[in-house]
């Protein structure tokens, strides 16, 4: 096992590339139902599907955003005890992946629900989660601040060269 330092400047590059990798993943999602919806290439044949879906759709989307928003927090609180830094930042990141997964899963399934019904309403639901996602954008302010750090761990934050975290690698022959 190899453990791999992360500077404040590679580690907020990384997240940034994460969240904007999921983020035009949603973002490819709507637009490729948009297209298929407006090509003409989808039909709405499906009605009875669309009038259960249409209950489904919004609670599913709505109960995403509570509880990766519940989940992040009670994740966050348990975080926020830890007085390493480099073990806050490295779980930190993890707590991220998983917040932004419970965004994409009621949207690839809103996206499925466009494709079965050709129900447009549903981008309404993609469109939402893609303004959380922006919203959610992770920034070195935003990671002080949610992670509660005092004033020197703000400044190793801050500093692009201060090694702010180590992750263990597994290397496989």
């Amino acid at each position: 096992m190899e453990t791999t330092k992360q500077t404040s400047k590679v580690y907020f590059k990384t997240l940034k590339i994460i969240h904007l990798a999921l983020t035009l993943g949603i973002v490819f999602v709507g637009l490729i139902g948009s297209f298929l919806i407006f090509s003409g290439k989808m039909s709405n044949n499906m009605t009875d599907l669309n009038e259960v879906l249409f209950y489904i759709i919004p609670v599913f989307s709505l109960g995403g955003l509570f509880v990766s928003n519940w989940i992040y927090k009670n994740k966050l609180s348990e975080l926020k005890e830890k007085k390493d830094l480099n073990a806050k930042m490295a779980n930190y990141r993890d707590i991220l992946i998983g917040r932004y997964a419970l965004i994409e899963v009621p949207t690839f399934f809103a996206f499925v629900a466009i494709m079965l019904t050709g129900n447009l309403l549903y981008l309404a639901y993609i469109a939402l989660m893609i303004l959380f996602m922006i919203y959610w954008r992770p920034t070195r302010n935003s990671v002080i601040v949610d992670l509660e750090l005092n004033l020197n761990e703000s400044t190793i934050v801050r500093n692009p060269d201060s090694i702010i975290a180590e992750f263990n690698i597994t290397k496989r022959d």
